[in-house]
């Protein structure tokens, strides 16, 4: 489970690079990082999609795929730890009784406040973090979401939500922030068509 970061594919750890060069296969999300990145990244490895793929489809391809031997990378976007599917592939392939390791990447609120040349964190304003989404498709745990958090005073960063801008920007507003408070909006960090 290596972490490819927002897309840009200098952004890879060290290790990261060197698994995808090793790989016999890499699972990857086509839509999250692009083929013809991995392609140089990954020379000698099949490349299989998984995009439209169910939680099932993806296990059983990874496991068909160890049980070809060689190494096997499913590479995640981001993080393979934040917003993604890792602890369900992880449980699922060790039941099978395969190993997995798990390699982080660079999620996108720490690429675009390096693109941008901002710190998340500032003396006196912000000494804390907190990763949050909207609850659309999946409800998020009471006191965990945008506008619970926002009324700490916490540097937010703010996944999947970015097709909600209004209902944001009211639960932004109704706890507490001021409308001139800064804000760094980023759509496809580190791939073609950032904003």
């Amino acid at each position: 489970m290596v972490g490819g970061g927002p897309g840009d594919p200098e952004l890879l750890t060290v290790k990261g690079a060197r698994l995808l060069g090793e790989a016999r296969s890499v699972l990857y999300t086509g839509s999250l990082f692009p083929e013809e990145a991995l392609k140089r990244l990954a020379p000698k490895a099949y490349l299989l999609d998984s995009k439209g793929m169910t939680l099932e489809e993806i296990v059983r391809a990874l496991a068909e795929e160890a049980g070809k031997g060689g190494v096997v990378v499913r590479l995640h976007s981001g993080d393979p730890g934040l917003y993604g599917t890792l602890l369900e592939e992880k449980e699922a392939l060790e039941a099978l009784g395969i190993g997995v390791e798990v390699v982080p990447g660079v999620t996108a609120a720490f690429a675009l406040a390096a693109r941008a040349g901002l710190s998340l964190t500032a003396p006196e304003v912000a000494q804390a973090v907190a990763f949050t989404r909207l609850g659309v498709r999946t409800p998020v745990p009471e006191g965990q979401d945008p506008k619970s958090l926002a009324a700490k005073g916490l540097t937010l960063a703010i996944y999947l939500s970015g097709m909600h801008p209004k209902r944001l920007s009211r639960e932004l507003l109704e706890a507490g922030l001021a409308p001139d408070t800064p804000v760094l909006f980023g759509h496809k960090v580190g791939q073609a068509g950032e904003e």
